[in-house]
């Protein structure tokens, strides 16, 4: 095991801790979400070193893999939309019995590795090209009607990230453009006629979503600028935002965790404001941290992603196949974009979004799909 593998281990490690420490903390409210948690972790690690073991890359270099993967990953989302069973307004999840499957976690890493394979394989192709981005955008239209608009969002620019990257983005722009386009139409246009509940989703999503980036929007300049031209009058008058919804009461207690934070914390389960936040052992377990861990605590987290940044990238430019290089680089923009994600919703920068900490965060899918990512990371063959 070279240097930057043994970094990305070792934060694997640490960042999982944390993920486990912190659910601990909540444990005197809800002890459902550290034991699954362990649950999880040792399905992970067990996973991780099966992987590290038995797979090669080889495995993945047939065309029929990612045909089936996405008949597969498509299928399911739609299912999901059809059958799925609502939670918080959101339709996102497939239950198995006792356990439940969010498909968009894996979704991520389905595009990571197809777009990877596209640009190994078929550079020179464009009509693969083609399919595979409308592959990406039809993936990104259905997950955005569960509703989850951050997370279409992502694996949206996580895609053409790594098309640009490559050089094949220019060649499929205009084509790819009026393929989204079409796509959008037919999906809408298939969910409406398989949901009934179809029109009552979107409007839905549009009324909490536009709230959402409404208060964001009043957060930077309180303001709506009313411009007389014929008078040569500009009135500045004060933005009245919505604040009946349950989001509004979630901010401030958010801002106050922020501003009441010290250098190392609360300790754990000594939280005051976060313990009035719904899912602070999930989409807000940044602030949790800053709470409880303290600045010093949710500094080394932050830390810890840059580092593992910056290792697998170097690992993704050292590797002796181009296809593994592009699987290593998008999982390295997966991880840490996302986490900037996190870090951007938690401390108020980016409009209210629940997205998961990679392998901090509680979930399943999510965990699962990370330590994935980190095994097809520590299998990739690196020169010298």
């Amino acid at each position: 095991m070279n240097f930057e593998k043994l970094i990305v281990a070792i934060s694997t490690i640490v960042l999982t801790f944390f993920g486990l420490l912190l659910n601990a903390s909540i444990i005197t409210t809800n002890s459902t979400y550290f034991f699954k948690s362990v649950i999880i972790v040792v399905i992970g690690l067990v996973l991780l070193m099966l992987i590290i073991k038995f797979f090669k890359y080889e495995y993945l270099l047939y065309d029929w893999i990612y045909a089936v993967g996405g008949v597969v990953i498509i299928s399911l989302l739609i299912y999901i939309l059809i059958a799925g069973k609502k939670i918080n307004g959101a339709q996102r999840w497939l239950f198995i019995g006792p356990f439940s499957l969010q498909v968009s976690e894996f979704a991520k890493l389905y595009v990571v590795i197809l777009v990877s394979y596209v640009i190994y394989k078929f550079h020179k192709n464009e009509v693969v090209q083609l399919i595979a981005y409308l592959t990406v955008c039809i993936i990104c239209a259905l997950i955005l009607f569960e509703p989850d608009l951050g997370m279409s969002f992502f694996i949206f620019v996580i895609g053409s990230l790594l098309f640009f990257i490559a050089g094949l983005y220019n060649r499929v722009k205009i084509k790819a453009s009026f393929g989204l386009l079409t796509a959008g139409i037919l999906v809408a246009f298939a969910l409406y006629f398989l949901s009934s509940t179809f029109k009552n989703k979107v409007d839905s999503m549009k009324s909490y979503q536009l709230n959402r980036i409404e208060r964001f929007r009043a957060m930077i300049f309180p303001y709506k600028v009313d411009l007389n031209i014929s008078k040569m009058q500009v009135k500045f008058d004060p933005i009245t935002v919505d604040t009946s919804s349950g989001y509004s009461e979630q901010s401030l207690k958010v801002k106050q965790a922020i501003e009441n934070a010290t250098w190392l914390g609360s300790g754990l389960s000594q939280g005051y404001f976060t313990k009035y936040l719904p899912a602070k052992h999930n989409d807000y377990i940044a602030v949790l941290a800053l709470e409880e861990l303290g600045i010093v605590g949710i500094s080394l987290i932050g830390l810890l992603f840059l580092i593992m940044f910056f290792a697998i990238t170097k690992i993704s430019f050292s590797t002796e196949s181009v296809f593994v290089h592009y699987i290593t680089l998008g999982i390295a923009f997966v991880i840490f974009m996302q986490a900037l994600l996190h870090f951007g919703v938690n401390f108020q920068v980016f409009p209210e979004k629940g997205i998961s900490l990679p392998l901090v965060s509680y979930g399943g899918s999510s965990y699962i799909s990370n330590i994935i990512m980190i095994a097809l990371v520590m299998k990739a063959r690196v020169k010298g």
